[in-house]
């Protein structure tokens, strides 16, 4: 039921139900007459109900709290009070039907109502009995009369508060975007919603009555609807595909849930089962499937064809830089100063070539040649790349710090080009203090976050994904030879160890902090 109250009862409705039960102000009067003079009688019969429910299991807990007891005790006192004495107006009988909703809200059910209204009764009527035996048939059917319009209305409160949850329940039901349908113990359909109807393809009315084992398409292979029952009582639901006939059409692929109701009694349970179709959905997850395979498919004749390209090139050009080396080695000097510029561009520009083709080669190697992932210790790696740039260290005063460092599955000689190229990156692009190189790593649930941080000159956030393209340079030639393929071979190495790298400027605003991921858990 939704937290708004109910529409108050209609007056007409009181005063019939009053007619009907033959209620009149008499009653009120008499009743009032008929009651015990002393208060602290009124209230101890207020004590006796609330030590009763103290022991009920469905109310106890509402007296736990010495506080929350003493309110429920006035409001006990309060009414019995009210109820009794008067007025008894229409506001008085409005408060009543209130009563209902907010008993039924918090949970309290009607006959606990009932039950207290009854022990009210019980010393009332005794005391009718004892004080007034000449009219006391006469007192205590008036008291029923009071006391029956009461329980009406407060338990008239509850049926319409179940009315209106039902009301919204079925509604929910029928518009359900899935479709949903409610079986007996044995599969029988006994209701189904509309979109249940339109799957199948026939009205949903129809669908009452028949099995739902005849909506499933059966190959020989397949699970049983007895089969998936049995899968949802031990995990409380079940979740999987199955194929369902469509009537008039193919069977189609479905999505369906399947939930136990009524566990309590296993011989009268019901089976709720949502179903929806997902032909749409597979069709989409093989159309990406395929795609996603060409796209492999691509990548891999790619890689192969710039191994294959760098490869092959690599001999014409190896003889292009040998004579124009010799070119310059023999007429350097001898002809006019445009000869010796021209073949001082000729040779530079074969030796570049040289280093792009052999960058190409390394990078394109990645992905076609790398070795099967083992368990490697971080700082062996780390030892033989800070062994390969022994010299570049010595001769930039540079300084490599590290904290612990893990053992991780990975490819050896990938993961020490990746330090090699962090470090080596940092040192080429050194501000003017000698480089300062610290490695942490941070362990996560199932990953390791490495963090490289320098002191170098640093990198603009806007070129923070431009560095890790192939062959991007963020500075001229003069001011820092190399082809800018570094970066990027760090980040084809870290993706083919399935983890993700990114730069940021370094926390005291000096220099760059690169980190990446590896991932815990060993990869091929």
């Amino acid at each position: 039921m939704s937290d708004r109250a109910l529409p108050p009862i209609d007056t007409s409705e009181l005063a019939l139900r009053k007619n009907f039960i033959g209620l009149e102000e008499s009653d009120f009067l008499l009743l009032q007459t008929s009651l015990p003079k002393n208060a602290q009688a009124l209230e101890e019969t207020a004590r006796i109900l609330n030590t009763h429910l103290a022991q009920l299991d469905e109310t106890r807990h509402y007296f736990n709290d010495p506080e929350i007891a003493q309110r429920l005790l006035q409001a006990q006192i309060n009414y019995f009070h009210s109820l009794f004495k008067g007025p008894h107006d229409e506001p008085f009988f409005q408060q009543r039907f209130l009563v209902g909703q907010r008993h039924h809200k918090i949970g309290l059910k009607p006959e606990w109502y009932i039950g207290a209204f009854c022990r009210y009764l019980v010393g009332i009527i005794r005391h009718i009995h004892e004080a007034h035996p000449a009219d006391a048939l006469e007192r205590t059917l008036s008291l029923v009369k009071v006391a029956l319009f009461d329980i009406s209305l407060t338990t008239d409160a509850y049926f319409r508060a179940e009315h209106e949850q039902l009301t919204l329940l079925s509604k929910v039901f029928q518009d359900n975007i899935e479709g949903v349908v409610i079986t007996d113990t044995d599969g029988i359909i006994r209701h189904a919603n509309k979109m249940s109807g339109r799957l199948i393809g026939i009205p949903p009315n129809l669908l009452m009555g028949s099995s739902f084992t005849e909506l499933m398409s059966m190959p020989s292979a397949s699970p049983t609807f007895a089969d998936l029952c049995s899968n949802a009582l031990e995990q409380e639901q079940w979740q999987g595909e199955v194929e369902l006939n469509r009537v008039g059409t193919h069977a189609f692929p479905a999505k369906i849930t399947i939930m136990s109701m009524d566990a309590s009694h296993p011989d009268q349970r019901q089976w709720v089962i949502e179903f929806t179709d997902i032909t749409e959905a597979k069709r989409n997850q093989a159309d990406l499937a395929a795609r996603t395979e060409e796209l492999f498919r691509s990548n891999r004749d790619l890689e192969q064809f710039a191994y294959i390209a760098s490869h092959d090139l690599q001999e014409p050009l190896r003889m292009v830089a040998s004579y124009t080396q010799l070119l310059a080695r023999r007429y350097q000097g001898k002809l006019d100063a445009d000869a010796d510029e021209f073949i001082h561009y000729a040779v530079d520009g074969a030796e570049r070539m040289q280093q792009l083709i052999n960058d190409l080669l390394t990078f394109s190697r990645i992905g076609t040649q790398g070795s099967q992932h083992k368990l490697v210790d971080i700082q062996l790696i780390l030892n033989r790349a800070l062994f390969n740039l022994k010299s570049t260290l010595e001769d930039t005063q540079s300084l490599v710090t590290h904290g612990p460092l893990p053992v991780v599955h990975g490819d050896t000689t990938q993961l020490v080009q990746l330090f090699q190229n962090l470090i080596g990156n940092a040192i080429k692009f050194r501000g003017k203090d000698s480089p300062r190189i610290h490695i942490e790593v941070l362990e996560k649930e199932h990953e390791w976050l490495f963090s490289v941080l320098d002191n170098g000159i640093g990198i603009a956030p806007e070129y923070a994904q431009q560095v890790f393209s192939i062959f991007q340079r963020l500075h001229s030639r003069q001011e820092y030879p190399g082809t800018g393929i570094g970066l990027a071979l760090c980040k084809k190495i870290v993706e083919r160890h399935h983890g993700t790298i990114w730069v940021e400027p370094a926390p005291n605003g000096i220099g760059s902090l690169f980190q990446f991921t590896l991932i815990k858990e060993q990869t091929k």
